[in-house]
This record gives structure tokens, sequence and C-alpha cells, in this order.
């Protein structure tokens, strides 16, 4: 399994709080800051989308927005409506439609959106795989895949057919990692962290041998002579690249690997070290401890509130 693929998997990504909205004429509405992911789609009409920081653009039927932990945001009809407070539908995917504007003043825009939850004890993975605003359009060139799925969220979104809570949330993660795919093909390099990683192909060697078998005693040198790169060259170009250094990215992932075992599978601690790379109980523990902040056994039988 590739980097990415492993990573995805152990965050466990899962849609909740689908939305629908509908709105007339002049209208606007503001969002609270989210520390999740936060997803929109513009099934129907357009509006105007505005954070802070960034310029405001407008959306069109088709596009959607994915929004990692976004400060205050705001969707409208223009950029100069006054906005209303967000304010939460019941839970569920056939909760009532939300209405802004009165339907005679105008044609609707209709919105579907909710956020993305992932497994609390990997969270912290979700940082380098997006950047704050992720915006996909159905036309964009070399998005068929996108498109496709857009397309199929959209029908199902609309339509009241058996089924349509569990198929809506299937399709939703697939695009969640087709839009990190999607940053991946177009990383900035400005930008650290595992996709700005993966976008250098010496770099993505490197991550592929630490991925491909965790249990070695990678050294940099190790690393480097895979990256054909020296040990200097490789460790000053890892570093800038992914945001941490080769030593300290591998100590991360056999950590997210361990806390991911300790919450979800029955293996005792000395099997659970020996596949993240340890020789003894007592060293992966040390490892554990320092890292996480508290012992194996604490944070099996605690998870929740460790994380």
């Amino acid at each position: 399994m590739d980097p990415l693929s492993q990573i995805v998997a152990l965050l466990r990504p899962s849609a909740l709080l689908w939305k629908q909205s509908e709105a007339f004429g002049r209208w606007a509405v503001r969002f609270p800051a989210n520390r999740s992911v936060v997803f929109c789609l513009v099934a129907e009409g357009g509006c105007v989308f505005q954070a802070a920081g960034r310029p405001s653009e407008t959306l069109r039927a088709g596009d959607f927005l994915l929004m990692y932990a976004p400060s205050v945001w705001t969707l409208g009809d223009r950029v100069d409506t006054a906005a209303i407070d967000f304010r939460p539908a019941e839970n569920g995917v056939d909760a009532q439609v939300q209405r802004v504007g009165d339907r005679a003043d105008g044609p609707v825009t209709r919105l579907f959106g909710g956020r993305f939850v992932f497994d609390k004890a990997n969270a912290l993975l979700l940082d380098g795989l997006l950047p704050p605003v992720v915006r996909i359009s159905p036309g964009e060139d070399g998005a068929s895949r996108l498109r496709s799925l857009l397309g199929l969220i959209g029908e199902e979104a609309l339509a009241h057919r058996p089924g349509r809570a569990l198929t809506l949330e299937r399709l939703l993660e697939l695009l969640f990692i087709e839009a990190i795919r999607h940053e991946a093909a177009a990383a900035d390099v400005e930008r650290q962290g595992l996709i700005a990683g993966l976008s250098d192909p010496r770099i993505a060697a490197a991550l592929r041998a630490v991925h491909g078998d965790v249990r070695r005693g990678w050294t940099v040198a190790d690393l480097a002579r895979i990256a054909a790169l020296s040990r200097s060259s490789f460790s000053d170009r890892f570093s800038r690249t992914v945001g941490i250094a080769p030593i300290d990215y591998l100590l991360r992932w056999r950590m997210a690997l361990a806390k991911d075992r300790l919450r979800h599978g029955g293996e005792r601690l000395a099997e659970i070290a020996q596949s993240c790379g340890y020789q003894s109980v007592s060293a992966f523990s040390v490892a554990f401890t320092r890292t996480v902040g508290c012992p194996p056994s604490a944070f099996r039988t605690e998870p929740e509130g460790l994380t």
C-alpha cells in the first residue's frame, strides 16, 4: 500500500452531518470556525464564497469546497449582502431542508454540506495533506474522476432513493481521497508535508521505503542512498519538503501505526512493538510515552481521552 493510502486508512474518514439548504433572492449565511474538515457542494444555482485572507470566489453548480479547520466563512448571493449566522439543522441526511430568503425573490441556490470526522488517535495526520481550502470544479482539466463523483453526489443528494444516506457517505469518502490526489497533482512547492514529499521524486522514493518496511532500522544514510542523494543533501531536502527530519518522520509514522493497533486491534504489546520496528516492549513503551505523552497501556484503555 502506498503512503497516502496508508495514512487515509489510519484516518478512517467518515462523512457526517449532511445538510441541505435552499437560498432565494438576497441572502448570505455566515458559518462558524470548525476544527474538522468541512465540505460544501453547490448542487444548483450559484453563490459567492468569502473567507478571511482569501479573495472572494464565485461558485457555480457542481463546484465543491473542502476546508480544513476553517475560520469563519460566508456564502451569499453577492459580496456585500449582510450575513446571518448559520443555524445547524437536526442531524441526518433526511433532515428538513433549511431555507434562506423568500421563494418569490428569485431563483434557488441549492447547497449540500457537512463535515468529515476522523479517528481521534491519528487526526494529526491531516497536517500536510490538505491546504486550508480546496476548490474542485467539475470542468477542470484532468478531473474526469472528480466530475463523475460530483455528478453522482449531486444526483444522489437530490433524490430520495432507499440507501441514500449510506450511498452519500461512501461517495463523499471517495471524494475526500480524490481531493487529496487532486492536491498532490498540483502541489504548491511552498507547502510542506506528505503531499509535498510525494511530489518530489527523490523524497517520494524514501517515503515509500519507510512505509513499505517500517520494521527496518532505517538510518539517514540508508534513505539517502534510496533517494540517490548525499546524506546531508537528502536530510536538508527532506526536512524542507516534509517539514520534519527523516528519522523524526519514521518515529511519527511508527507511533501512528501503534496508536491505530492499540485502539482497534487486540494484539499484545510485544506484537505491536515488533510490528513497528522495536525489539523490546520496554524500548517501544519508552518511545511511545515520550512521543504521545502516555504509556501504551493507558492509551489502549482510554483512547478517547488521550488523543
